[in-house]
């Protein structure tokens, strides 16, 4: 088995024993390793679905469990505006062919974000009936571009855009919070765990893996899984941390409580976003359960 496919991974990682943790929160965290603070999400209604990175910069796919919202962030400097304003009209007057023809432009703010949106009755020829808001917002150099877009819109689902504007946040990095006192002993687990790994101590790393991933996988599979994706990787240079994601309860898994972690690292052979994901068992502590390297 030359590497475990990310189905294969996902699974593992919804097959966890139930055991009630009420302390875990539902919450999403993004960030770019310059920015000055952390996109905070607080609710149980989004996953990431998608991550890509540059030197700078950091893009996130959220994927709705309860909506039918379309989201993704852009965090990158603010090199080509200086205000939220000033990049939402940036964004409006540089366009974008996809768009294609649109309908009901309006412009406005609402609190930290400054954002424009537009309906689109057809999008490539599909009668999608699009809803498509952009909101921007600046801080410190840095800024957020976000786009949330909704097919067979109604107008009762302006609500559903102004509840996901509200619920985000922008936390200081250098501020402390209770959850950076939560995360500690998950953020030790990683630190440990991904130190056996990149060790090539592939054996070690899979005897700390959660019980049901390793009824899932045999060890020579994931000994050969580890030989090899070191091998291709190389040494680590760089690891940032650039999103956090913790759960409550898994979909469909009243009870179950799960973090995941992906880095942004830089390795002798190539760069690529780390994920590695976590359970926590009927003792309290937490144990990995998932990694790879998208």
């Amino acid at each position: 088995m030359k590497h475990l496919t990310f189905l294969t991974l996902t699974v593992l990682f919804f097959q966890l024993p139930i055991y009630p943790q009420p302390s875990v929160p539902d919450s999403i965290r993004l960030t770019a390793i310059g920015a000055p603070w952390d996109v905070v999400i607080e609710g149980d209604m989004l996953d990431i679905k998608n991550v890509g990175t540059k030197a700078d910069g950091s893009y996130f796919l959220l994927f709705p469990s309860k909506t039918e919202l379309n989201i993704s962030f852009y965090i990158e400097p603010a090199a080509k505006c200086k205000t939220s304003e000033q990049c939402r009209d940036f964004v409006l007057n540089a366009g974008n062919p996809a768009w294609g023809k649109f309908e009901g432009l309006t412009k406005s703010n609402f609190g930290d974000f400054s954002y424009f949106e537009f309906f689109r009755p057809e999008v490539q020829g599909r009668p999608l009936k699009m809803q498509d808001m952009y909101a921007q917002y600046v801080d410190k150099g840095y800024w957020v571009d976000l786009h949330i877009s909704k097919v067979l819109y109604k107008k009762a689902d302006k609500a559903l855009f102004e509840k996901l504007l509200t619920s985000v946040k922008f936390v200081p990095k250098s501020r402390p919070t209770d959850f950076d006192k939560f995360i500690e002993p998950v953020t030790k687990v990683a630190e440990d765990w991904l130190g056996v790994w990149g060790a090539k101590k592939c054996k070690e790393s899979y005897n700390s893996l959660t019980s049901i991933s390793r009824e899932a996988i045999k060890e020579n599979q994931w000994v050969e899984y580890c030989t090899a994706a070191n091998e291709n990787l190389g040494k680590l240079r760089s690891r940032n941390l650039i999103a956090t994601t913790t759960t409550r309860s898994l979909p469909g898994k009243p009870g179950i409580s799960g973090a995941a972690f992906r880095f942004q690292s830089e390795f002798e052979n190539r760069s690529g976003v780390e994920f590695i994901s976590f359970t926590q068992e009927k003792d309290g502590n937490w144990t990995v359960s998932n990694y790879l390297v998208q």
